[in-house]
């Protein structure tokens, strides 16, 4: 069987909504039209970055100028999270955003497809063709992606490399970031490819501070005051906004500023404790509280602060606090600005230390209630309830698995301590799968030994009926212990289903039993087994299907139903077009299952082509070795069909390789060892065939090559028409055809010629 993954259900990985929205531009903030034209001039280049530490109105700047009457075209955004440092999540969120955003009718439906089940391949698939679709736009679209700094996974920087590199004319991305991201911005630069805003350029002027405080809020501040808070804050917008909510209600304006100094912790320190004591209690404790939230809703609220109406506090906080924004046009959903976040927080961790996690425990009650278990395992670590979030992790890992965030899961497991995710045989379990899908086979086999050394009783958290069945269906479907393991460990999962099991993992036995079945030569389990299979696999599973069409389809080969054979391997190819990247080993195993059918079939140039492309992709010594063989068989006997015994010979001995490095290899010795016997008879008989035709009918076998006639062949030979036809049929008798082209055909087949 291919190694695989899969997609689940749309909920599995739902895309946030309230991530690809434009955050809605308040009406004291300030319009800033000097930036604008920079933002304008830089949709000629292809990148723009907009570099600067937290605070300087990078998001503010952004959304205004995209709700601004300044901005043509399309335009999509993506608010980056923590979660989103894992390039499928990543992506998924850029591909929904420009799908609502650009206005062509299901643009990025093949890509938002191919990223459900393409896992690490999001360069090779996904990426060419969300860059096609998009050249195809008629009109400019520009991309924001807000807070790139939390994208710092070597996946997420390499497809957004390859994106970069391969944007069309039509396209303009910004990257809105509070570091440089590690991207080749000096050959974008070279390039001329790269305009930049960073912070000496976000920084307020003196025009935009004096419309803020006194145009806006109507501070009356002096000139002199002014251009004192400018050089105290050096012009960093959010110290201004904290200095204008400080000085509202205070009588002597002019001995606030004159307090200032220092650097910007030391401001945002002095002006967090003007601010905050200036509140209402009650608005002040729910800030407090709340700030452990990245993302705030009413219901969400009243669970972590124990309240009611939360949902109305967080309307009137984002109508009259400069730094409550509201994330959707309806009002459900809300976020303090980051740096304000960053000051609540800091106070409730050195007034309150011991609420955090109890506060982080609430938060992630709620999420998981609510389904959302990314949130649910983020607020477990942060209230330091590991054996809450191993729990989550071990319950819901399979979603997160077969949608390709296996770098999500692997960052939430290194985040849990040893003793647990070394000590708790779910977690363990689930490291072996991982290991399993990236074909790391020591590491994945160490962890099933593992699992099955620790003491664990019933079913698992993922629905599994226990320790023992994972471990056999990992063993079953993965097969590096060879076939009669391999039918040993699917024997016992089967022993071990349950109808309490997941889905999932019911198609999966069914799979492992029918390959090792077919491994074995029982092919008429194989068949049973494999057809169950299928009717629980729906099309919106693809890699599932794409696993079981492949082996449906070598088994109907070995059953002479070709025409079955053909269907089953060209609906796998289907699925292959359209959600897997070229060259990998699901690709593979369909070409070499085609390949076998077209080589049955005699239709050799075909089969030779697919055969060869399959087995270029499975040179890995982490490949699962039955396609492998099955393609090296097949081709093998495509070469010496077509008269290249040598090429046959080198085939079978690489073979042989791999057969000798399982000593239970099922029915690969059988099959190897019957093949070497047919070349090396039908070498023999070739030999002999050599011997009984003459050289000059050797010659006249060749010319039939050409297409001449017989008169031209007797011109080429110097002889009569009448000795080219004697020659002919001397040719036809001994090689037992009756035409040129059968002739032709069977001196190929035995390498006469």
């Amino acid at each position: 069987m291919p190694e695989m993954s899969d997609s689940v259900s749309p909920d599995s990985s739902a895309v946030i909504g309230t991530k690809l929205r434009v955050p809605s531009p308040r009406p004291e903030q300030v319009i800033r039209p000097r930036l604008f034209e920079m933002l304008e001039a830089g949709l000629e280049r292809k990148v723009t970055l907009v570099s600067a530490p937290a605070g300087y109105g990078k998001t503010i700047l952004l959304s205004q100028w995209l709700m601004s009457d300044e901005t043509n075209g399309a335009f999509a955004w993506v608010s980056l999270d923590e979660q989103d440092n894992d390039p499928i999540r990543l992506w998924r969120h850029i591909v929904e955003s420009l799908g609502r955003g650009v206005p062509v009718k299901a643009f990025g439906a093949s890509a938002l497809a191919a990223l459900n089940v393409a896992g690490a391949g999001v360069v090779d698939t996904v990426l060419p063709r969300l860059v096609n679709e998009l050249g195809e736009v008629p009109q400019k679209v520009t991309l924001v992606l807000d807070d790139y700094q939390f994208a710092t996974d070597d996946g997420c920087r390499e497809s957004m490399e390859f994106f970069v590199e391969h944007l069309p004319e039509n396209f303009h991305l910004v990257l809105a970031t509070r570091s440089d991201p590690p991207l080749r911005l000096g050959r974008l630069r070279a390039r001329g490819e790269l305009a930049e805003i960073r912070t000496e350029e976000l920084a307020f002027t003196e025009r935009e501070a004096a419309f803020l405080l006194n145009g806006r809020l109507h501070l009356e501040v002096g000139t002199d005051d002014l251009r004192v808070l400018l050089v105290r804050t050096e012009g960093w917008p959010a110290g201004i906004y904290l200095a204008a909510l400080s000085m509202e209600g205070k009588e002597n304006v002019h001995d606030f500023i004159q307090a200032f100094g220092g650097s910007n912790r030391y401001i945002l320190d002095l002006l967090g404790e003007e601010v905050l004591a200036g509140l209402p209690a009650a608005e002040r404790e729910f800030m407090l509280k709340t700030s452990v939230l990245a993302e705030m809703a009413g219901p969400l609220c009243d669970e972590v602060v124990g309240g009611e109406s939360s949902g109305a506090l967080l309307d009137e906080l984002a109508r009259s606090n400069l730094f409550v924004v509201a994330l959707d046009e309806n009002g459900g959903w809300y976020r303090y600005h980051h740096l304000f976040s960053d000051l609540l927080l800091y106070e409730l961790k050195s007034s309150r230390p011991d609420l955090l996690p109890e506060l982080h425990g609430r938060a992630g009650a709620w999420f998981e209630e609510k389904g959302m278990f990314e949130d649910a395992i983020r607020h477990a670590m942060a209230a330091s309830e590991h054996q809450r979030a191993g729990m989550l992790i071990a319950r819901h890992w399979f979603r997160y698995a077969v949608t390709g965030q296996l770098s999500s899961l692997e960052r939430w497991l290194e985040a849990l301590p040893e003793y647990l995710r070394g000590r708790d045989a779910p977690l363990v379990l689930v490291r072996a799968w991982i290991c399993a899908i990236y074909g790391r086979r020591e590491e994945s086999e160490h962890f099933l030994r593992l699992a099955e050394s620790l003491p664990y009783e019933g079913r698992l958290p993922d629905g599994s009926t226990a320790v023992e069945s994972e471990t056999a269906i990992i063993r079953a479907l993965f097969g590096y212990g060879g076939v009669k393991s391999m039918v040993a460990a699917a024997a016992r999962s089967v022993e071990l289903e349950s109808e309490q099991d997941p889905p999932w993992r019911l198609a999966l036995v069914k799979m492992a039993l029918g390959q090792s079945a077919y491994l074995s030569g029982d092919i008429s389990t194989a068949r049973k087994s494999l057809d169950d299979a299928i009717a629980m696999i729906s099309a919106d599973q693809p890699l599932w299907r794409i696993g079981a069409l492949y082996l449906l389809s070598v088994v109907a080969v070995d059953e002479g139903r070709l025409d079955e054979a053909e269907s089953h391997a060209r609906e796998a190819r289907s699925l292959v077009e359209r959600f897997i990247p070229q060259g990998s080993r699901e690709t593979s195993a369909v070409s070499i299952a085609l390949g076998r059918v077209f080589g049955e079939l005699g239709r050799l140039d075909e089969a030779q082509t697919e055969l060869e492309s399959g087995l270029a992709a499975r040179r890995s010594p982490d490949v699962n070795p039955w396609p492998t063989l099955l393609g090296l068989l097949a081709l093998a006997r495509v070469r010496a069909a077509r008269g290249d015994r040598p090429g046959a010979l080198a085939l079978l001995e690489e073979a042989r390789d791999i057969v000798e490095a399982y000593p239970d290899a099922g029915i690969f010795p059988d099959l190897l060892e019957r093949q070497e016997h047919e070349l090396s008879k039908s070498r023999r008989v070739e030999s002999a065939l050599t011997e009984v035709l003459t050289e000059r009918e050797l010659d006249v076998l060749r010319l039939f090559d050409g297409g001449d006639s017989y008169r031209q062949i007797g011109q080429a030979l110097y002889v009569s028409v009448n000795t080219v036809k004697t020659h002919a049929r001397s040719i036809f008798r001994k090689l037992e055809v009756s035409s040129r082209d059968e002739a032709l055909e069977r001196a190929r087949q035995r390498a006469l010629i």
